[in-house]
């Protein structure tokens, strides 16, 4: 019975995903070829943004890699792709003003936001990595088959559960943003609500995160394949 409620739980959490990640990208896809309402870029918005909320200790960084458009905590930086540092679109505001938001959530949001970050780098990296633990001991023949795909969809639900829990503090970011782009925004309302989609998009883009494991984890996370962490 545990083990069909597992399969049910992995199934449903497979289309979660595949719904959030094509959701994500489709939805980022036409962000990209809209224009922004005014000529600021993704760093400039978010930048203007942070100072109208008083925060100016936060550094943005231009960063090309496998793992990058996200607010560094404990450096206070804000690490942007060029597209988006640059980028002149709604996409690229979306982009940087939602982690640019995260800035704002220090205190007990702080424990909050490390804990969300964690679950994040979990998601990304151990599905595969269990994968090749779990193969490994089949050939041991330590596990048989049954209890192999009982041990995934064990690990599958952990994950897609962590993750899912922690979720709730990426619409928090979005709601920081709230007053700001009603003041910014108040003279351009269709690029408001398209800019409301698109971060509704980026509170949820990282429950696709498990099913892209296997790009996250032989790209960035294994030896020789670069820094995780900018410098």
């Amino acid at each position: 019975m545990v083990f069909l409620l597992l399969i049910a739980v992995l199934v449903l959490g497979i289309g979660l995903s595949r719904w959030a990640l094509a959701r994500h990208e489709a939805m980022m896809l036409k962000g990209f070829r809209a224009s922004s309402p005014t000529a600021h870029t993704g760093s400039e918005i978010a930048l203007m943004f942070l100072k109208a909320e008083g925060v100016e200790d936060v550094q943005v960084v231009e960063h090309n890699a496998v793992v990058t458009d996200y607010f560094d905590p404990t450096r206070r930086r804000l690490f942007l792709r060029k597209d988006v540092a640059q980028g002149t679109t709604l996409a690229a505001w979306a982009i940087a003003l939602h982690e640019a938001a995260h800035a704002l959530q220090t205190g007990n949001s702080l424990g909050e936001l490390k804990w969300r970050q964690s679950c994040i780098r979990m998601s990304r990296y151990l599905p595969t990595a269990s994968v090749f633990v779990i193969v490994g001991l089949m050939i041991a023949r330590i596990l048989i088959a049954k209890n192999a795909l009982f041990v995934a969809a064990g690990v599958f639900t952990l994950l897609l559960l962590l993750n899912l829990g922690s979720v709730p503090l990426e619409f928090n970011a979005n709601k920081r943003l709230r007053r700001f782009l009603d003041e910014h925004l108040k003279d351009h309302e269709q690029a408001h609500t398209r800019l409301d989609e698109l971060l509704f998009c980026m509170a949820i883009r990282e429950i696709g995160d498990l099913l892209r494991s296997p790009r996250y984890f032989f790209l960035s996370a294994l030896p020789g394949t670069g820094k995780m962490r900018p410098g």
